[in-house]
């Protein structure tokens, strides 16, 4: 997140993803860092890029004088990204060493068009518990509820098979699970593709009025 969306999520006051935060147009300007990513990367981030292309009206196009645009690298270890467009430079990191797997990509991008954690929703506590004895002190902020107005759910609930979840053991500070559903029977923190409810909400963010 930027400065001030960090600001926002502790006050509460406006929402992290404003109109203004969107792509204009449904159109994502893209740089691939070469000095840190292979053709190779290459191919598999543009695969997941059409994966969301081929369900929504949003497109990643090269860069070509576009000011507000996207980096795609692979500096640093991990996998992040900045939240919906920012002026200039946007940024996006895949690491190849864990990270370079599709779902993963899509994870990040889907953070990139301006979607949070599911984890942060209001509605959660109805679906999922958390452990927060097991969770590191540091990462605590990363698990709370955001206000409605901070993280919009569009009208569509909070969804588990979302790929937008934490995995069980994801902030553990001792390898115990933090982010329990509550039916036993159901997972959570897959990334392999979108969800239904990711797509709507993708689609409600990005209708067609904006092309």
């Amino acid at each position: 997140m930027t400065e001030r969306q960090k600001e926002t999520v502790i006050s509460g006051r406006d929402p992290i993803v404003t109109e203004v935060d969107k792509w204009v147009n449904n159109l994502v300007p893209y740089v691939i860092d070469f000095e840190f990513l292979t053709l190779v990367h290459a191919k598999l981030i543009q695969e997941a890029m059409a994966k969301i292309e081929d369900v929504s009206t949003i497109r990643f196009v090269p860069r070509k004088q576009e000011q507000d645009y996207l980096v795609v690298s692979g500096e640093s270890s991990g996998c992040w990204s900045t939240l919906g467009r920012n002026k200039g430079l946007n940024r996006m990191n895949i690491c190849p060493e864990g990270c370079m797997i599709e779902g993963a990509i899509i994870h990040q991008l889907m953070h990139v068009l301006g979607v949070g954690h599911m984890t942060n929703q209001q509605d959660r506590d109805y679906y999922i518990d958390i452990n927060w004895y097991h969770v590191r002190p540091e990462s605590v902020q990363s698990l709370l509820i955001y206000e409605g107005r901070v993280m919009p759910n569009y009208g569509i609930p909070f969804d588990i098979d979302s790929i937008m979840n934490f995995g069980p053991t994801h902030f553990s500070r001792d390898g115990m699970e933090t982010i329990v559903p509550k039916n036993g029977n159901q997972t959570i923190g897959q990334r392999k593709e979108l969800s239904g409810k990711d797509i709507r909400r993708l689609n409600m963010m990005y209708p067609c009025g904006y092309c």
